[in-house]
């Protein structure tokens, strides 16, 4: 990166609010920061599984090498994919404090030699989702543990699965799968579809939507 484009963007970083820092009085009037194009949240999802770090994708426009993203006023590891898209990944301890984040892009370039911000994007953390619970059918009275695969997105370690009011560690095999092995001896359900979802630990911190799972009496 150019050295001039460095200066520029680390004014950017510590400036207050959406100028930069003010100059002396006998040094004439501060450059002028510019505004980018809005930028929008294209995708955020766990990434890794076993820290919980997140990924995410926004779109925008006039990015440039060296843009960056920030998350309230925390800089992020960003690569620039395109001149409209960044990537960029956000650590856990960047989560502490849950309520209002948002998401900037910064740039300095020849079309921005002040540089250029683009307007706040408030963002909320993914929600996890349960989508696939294989087999759907299980049969009851096995002496074994009954293995259960279950799919969907944003699982972390350490994830627990909730069925019939009780929990059950879920082995988290990546951010989209994980194995849960509920207990011999299950009974057949007073209902033909029981639900089933996981709990997912910080920082996502929330549960997913109930998947379905039927204990059937084997066939005579």
């Amino acid at each position: 990166m150019r050295l001039g484009t460095m200066a520029t963007l680390t004014g950017l970083l510590c400036a207050c609010g959406t100028g930069l820092q003010s100059a002396p009085p006998d040094a004439g009037a501060a450059p002028k920061e510019e505004t980018l194009p809005p930028i929008t949240l294209e995708e955020i999802a766990v990434t890794d599984h076993e820290d919980g770090t997140l990924t995410v994708r926004v779109r925008g426009e006039d990015f440039s090498t060296g843009s960056l993203l920030v998350m309230t006023r925390r800089t992020l590891a960003t690569q620039v994919t395109s001149s409209t898209e960044l990537r960029a990944t956000l650590p856990p301890s960047f989560l502490e404090e849950r309520e209002g984040l948002y998401l900037e892009a910064l740039t300095a370039s020849p079309q921005y030699p002040h540089g250029a911000r683009s307007p706040r994007l408030g963002f909320n953390l993914p929600a996890p989702e349960l989508t696939t619970v294989e087999p759907q059918s299980v049969p009851a009275g096995s002496s074994e543990p009954t293995t259960v695969l279950l799919y969907g997105k944003n699982f972390v370690r350490n994830s627990v699965v909730t069925f019939r009011g009780l929990t059950y560690p879920l082995h988290v095999v990546s951010p989209t799968s994980g194995v849960v092995n509920l207990p011999p001896m299950l009974t057949p359900g007073e209902e033909e579809f029981e639900p089933i979802h996981i709990g997912v630990p910080a920082p996502i911190s929330a549960k997913t939507n109930s998947g379905w799972l039927t204990v059937s009496a084997p066939s005579p």
